[in-house]
């Protein structure tokens, strides 16, 4: 893995293949600590039909490959949301995670959802830290836990920066996408007895 920016874009409907990819690129073991059991390929690849785009949120960082090496479901109930992140074994200890979660608490704060809880297996470590790191109030209940945080209420300012986050978020995105059409472009055109 070469390089990545760690802001988090907004995953739309038409991301759906590479959120298969990121879910299908997680081990047996990773697979069970963010889904609570260890999905078969088969599984995780009927995970994409059931997210709604229209409900939901997703957030991803990405590398140079364009790969999305970190994600965060934020799924939507009833006055509170719930948290689903995964990063992929070779980004990790970079704050991908931390990114993730504060883009997630930034948007439920900014469309005034009130609570967001993390339900995981008590033995997910990285995500007990990352709760805790958070402020998050965690409770332990043998092999599951729960962490709840209460959210602020929206502000003009921060609807604002939300704004501004989006903005270079995609900025810097489509940046990369166009840096790595570039080279990809150049390495087609180059000869072999060139490189």
């Amino acid at each position: 893995m070469t390089g990545f920016t760690e802001l988090p874009i907004r995953l739309r409907d038409s991301d759906r293949a590479a959120l298969t990819t990121h879910f299908l690129s997680l081990d047996a073991d990773d697979r069970r600590l963010r889904f609570g059991a260890s999905l078969s390929d088969l599984a995780i690849r009927g995970l994409d039909e059931r997210i709604d785009f229209d409900r939901d949120e997703l957030f991803g960082i990405a590398d140079d490959e364009l790969r999305l090496v970190a994600v965060v479901h934020v799924a939507f109930y009833p006055a509170k949301a719930e948290l689903g992140l995964s990063v992929l074994a070779g980004a990790r200890d970079r704050g991908l995670g931390n990114a993730l979660f504060s883009r997630a608490v930034m948007h439920l704060t900014n469309r005034g959802v009130r609570e967001v809880f993390v339900h995981c297996l008590s033995q997910n470590g990285a995500m007990m830290h990352l709760a805790r790191k958070n402020g998050m109030r965690v409770v332990q209940e043998g092999p599951e836990t729960d962490a709840y945080l209460a959210l602020p209420r929206p502000t003009q300012g921060s609807i604002f920066a939300e704004w501004a986050f989006d903005q270079n978020a995609r900025f810097a995105h489509e940046f990369r996408r166009g840096a790595r059409l570039a080279i990809d472009a150049m390495r087609a055109v180059t000869p072999v007895a060139a490189r």
